[in-house]
């Protein structure tokens, strides 16, 4: 059971908190930590609306088209279950945390914070989806956010790297093969980064310089419908 890490809410806050002790109010006593305030994921289909078309690289269909998009789907096959019984997981794994964490994002939501913190088109079962790397996007999802890219990593946008595979994408995994890829080199290793990331990369297509820039889609609906 292998996927690529749901952010957990501690990990997809707004901004970052300052350091304690780094600033301070009175001499010898640290300054409080600023509370951050939690961000909604809003679901695949809204980021969709502007990421499906030929302009941005038909990102979506990329997306469907991974195991990632898939993952969460994977639990529900015999051989996930088989894995998770082996582990002695108390659990099916559609519902063990051990399997939830690699394999969908959001499903650590308390049932009390889900309308605070999930849009209603926000689905667990989309798996490994756009903001499991990228982190929420109640705050960054407006196209005239979504073009300053400074200004959507100041609203909570997250470019995943290789340390955001290598959470889930390492030797802790059931599916783990120590040399399930050969790097360039020739050495065998059970993660390979670069053909791993050839696999899922969904750029957007550089612009011909007398083509004219247009408005790509529609913004997703603050109420999200």
């Amino acid at each position: 059971m292998l996927g690529t890490p749901g952010l957990s809410q501690s990990e997809s806050k707004e901004g970052s908190e300052p350091k304690a002790g780094a600033e301070s109010g009175k001499a010898g006593k640290p300054a409080a930590k600023k509370k951050v305030p939690k961000l909604k994921y809003i679901g695949v289909k809204p980021c969709g609306i502007c990421h499906k078309s030929k302009k941005q690289g038909e990102q979506l269909a990329i997306w469907q088209k991974s195991r990632h998009a898939k993952a969460y789907k994977t639990l529900l096959t015999k051989e996930a279950k088989k894995v998770a019984t082996e582990l002695g997981l108390k659990k099916p794994p559609e519902q063990s945390p051990e399997c939830l964490r690699c394999h969908a994002t959001g499903w650590d939501v308390k049932k009390e914070e889900r309308t605070k913190l999930l849009k209603p088109r926000f689905k667990v079962e989309d798996g490994v989806q756009c903001e499991t790397c990228h982190g929420p996007g109640e705050k960054y999802k407006k196209l005239s956010v979504m073009k300053d890219r400074k200004l959507a990593v100041k609203n909570g946008m997250i470019f995943g790297d290789k340390k955001s595979c290598l959470k889930c994408h390492n030797k802790s995994a059931p599916s783990w093969n120590p040399e399930r890829f050969t790097t360039k080199d020739g050495k065998k290793v059970g993660f390979d980064y670069e053909t791993c990331w050839n696999l899922i990369k969904h750029p957007v297509p550089k612009k011909k310089p007398s083509e004219p820039e247009k408005p790509e889609g529609k913004e997703p609906q603050s109420a999200d419908k």
